[in-house]
């Protein structure tokens, strides 16, 4: 086994729950405004009741063999040249959105806080530091996102409660304004970021070793972060408005700005932006782990930590050369992301779990056909 560590139910829901959070903290709002408007709150909404039956098909996929990877999954259900040649699609859609997540943080940090630092400098150090976790395995990963969970919790906690001043109900009216079509377009979207990336954790499931537990604490991770994000979208509505929402690129960094009480606590986006780094760090730093283990285990190799500089690379590479400027990245976010998320990560899964369980059926009429004889 490539991976030795053992995590707890709780670890995982902790890891899923930051994972949903992740980079949606920043565009989720923008992106929902943009499709649905006003409407952007009950679109999020949607999107998390529509993301349970994902998370369902990652349960039961998961459930045929409790102790596989989805990797492993595939060479066991399909045979290991095609089992291989799906882990390989499937682990390319990683390598895309890991280094998605290496632009993202590049991006915001030269255009809102470094503005003169070189974009390649601070990708590779945030990935670099990434690095590190992965090497040091998927127990100290989870471990760390539990121990920094509690500041999230209390920096968002803070940040709600300082705007509470600034809504004006006004800014959500007039409800169902354009029916419901732009509703289901704004789900529709927002699934592709961050639902359908919770897939990745195929590949860290069967190291939980409460096994009757991971199905509720995928549930509950998933849940409590989706609707941390949709309090997070109907927030910026309420205070921004939809159209300024829609606007901007990070939509929830400019909420910070928004927060004055007194002449003492004014401009505190900075804790937007702390809440960011932590869970997009955890976010990206999953993702890497799960593309070096599957690649690991898809090549026979040993050790999956031998891959980690050689992919640091790829990231890096893809990330400078696949967006020629942050208005493409984000396009590309908004139209093209979710259709190429639904056929790698749902169904792809569905594929695999279709077959899984037709071949599974025909092994047990086969040994009971045995024992009749």
């Amino acid at each position: 086994m490539l991976e030795k560590g053992k995590i707890s139910a709780f670890d995982f829901q902790v890891i899923v729950l930051v994972f949903t959070i992740g980079s949606s903290i920043l565009v989720g709002p923008g992106l929902l405004a943009r499709f649905a408007k006003q409407d952007a709150w009950m679109a999020s909404s949607l999107a998390l009741m529509i993301s349970v039956s994902f998370v369902f098909l990652y349960i039961r996929l998961a459930s045929l063999y409790p102790s596989l990877t989805f990797v492993e999954c595939n060479e066991k259900i399909l045979g290991k040249w095609i089992g291989n040649m799906v882990s390989i699609l499937f682990l390319s859609y990683f390598y895309y959105l890991s280094s998605g997540l290496v632009r993202e943080i590049g991006d915001f940090l030269t255009t809102q806080v470094l503005v003169e630092t070189p974009i390649q400098m601070i990708m590779i150090m945030f990935l670099l530091i990434s690095l590190f976790g992965v090497r040091l395995g998927l127990e100290v990963i989870c471990r760390t996102a539990v121990i920094f969970f509690p500041w999230i919790v209390g920096f968002l906690l803070m940040w709600f409660l300082f705007l509470i001043p600034e809504i004006k109900l006004v800014h959500i009216q007039p409800i169902f304004e354009g029916g419901i079509v732009p509703i289901i377009q704004g789900s529709y979207h927002s699934l592709g970021l961050p639902f359908l990336e919770l897939a990745i954790f195929l590949m860290i499931s069967p190291y939980v070793t409460e096994k009757e537990s991971v199905k509720k604490a995928f549930y509950r991770g998933t849940f409590i972060g989706g609707i941390i994000l949709s309090f997070l979208v109907t927030i910026s509505i309420l205070v921004m408005g939809a159209e300024f929402t829609a606007r901007n690129t990070y939509p929830s960094y400019i909420l910070g700005k928004k927060i004055s009480i007194g002449e003492f606590v004014q401009r505190i986006e900075i804790i937007v932006a702390i809440i960011w780094l932590f869970t997009i760090y955890f976010k990206l730093t999953i993702c890497y782990y799960g593309l070096a283990l599957g690649l690991a285990q898809v090549f026979k190799l040993n050790n999956y930590k031998i891959l980690l500089f050689p992919l640091a690379f790829l990231i890096i590479s893809l990330a400078l050369f696949s967006h020629p400027d942050i208005v493409h990245f984000h396009e590309f976010l908004d139209h093209t992301w979710t259709p190429l998320s639904l056929t790698i990560c749902f169904f792809l899964p569905l594929f695999v779990y279709v077959i899984g369980v037709i071949r599974k059926k025909r092994a047990i009429e086969n040994q009971s056909n045995t024992e009749n004889i």
